[in-house]
């Protein structure tokens, strides 16, 4: 028996699903959660989330956001959720090498601080389409 997994965005509800297992990159570092675990409130940053639900595996890109970690239950509030099949891996490649373009060139602070940003994020996009390409997650539902 897992714990209850809430995970939305102002936008949407993505579900709410009892869950085994998941992993994901907070301010602080990566940190995983398991049934039982001691609570906290942290601040997500840009990564990967993991779900495990039983042999299933789900992997979505997060960036931001906060979660809430209790024993039995954990609510994630996102600012961007992806489910890792709807990344658009062409897009993601085009604006890392924009920004990547964009930081070579005399711009302000402010500037390159939201260009580095882009990188961040499009790398982690990156990086999840290519686990995916040696894994494939089954979603909820098709088990």
């Amino acid at each position: 028996m897992g714990f209850i997994l809430s995970l939305m965005t102002q936008e949407q509800h993505l579900f709410t699903e009892e869950v085994d297992f998941l992993q994901a990159k907070g301010v602080d570092g990566e940190f995983g959660v398991l049934k039982g675990h001691a609570p906290f409130l942290t601040l997500l940053d840009v990564g990967e989330f993991l779900i495990r639900k039983g042999s299933i595996d789900l992997s979505y890109f997060v960036a931001g956001g906060v979660i809430e970690v209790l024993p039995d239950r954990v609510t994630v509030l996102a600012d961007t959720i992806e489910r890792a099949e709807e990344i658009d891996g062409t897009r993601a490649e085009e604006a890392r090498k924009n920004a990547f373009e964009a930081l070579k060139q005399p711009i302000t602070e402010e500037s390159r601080i939201t260009f580095q940003q882009v990188l961040k994020r499009e790398g982690v996009r990156l990086k999840i389409l290519e686990r995916r390409r040696h894994h494939s997650p089954v979603p909820f539902g098709e088990e």
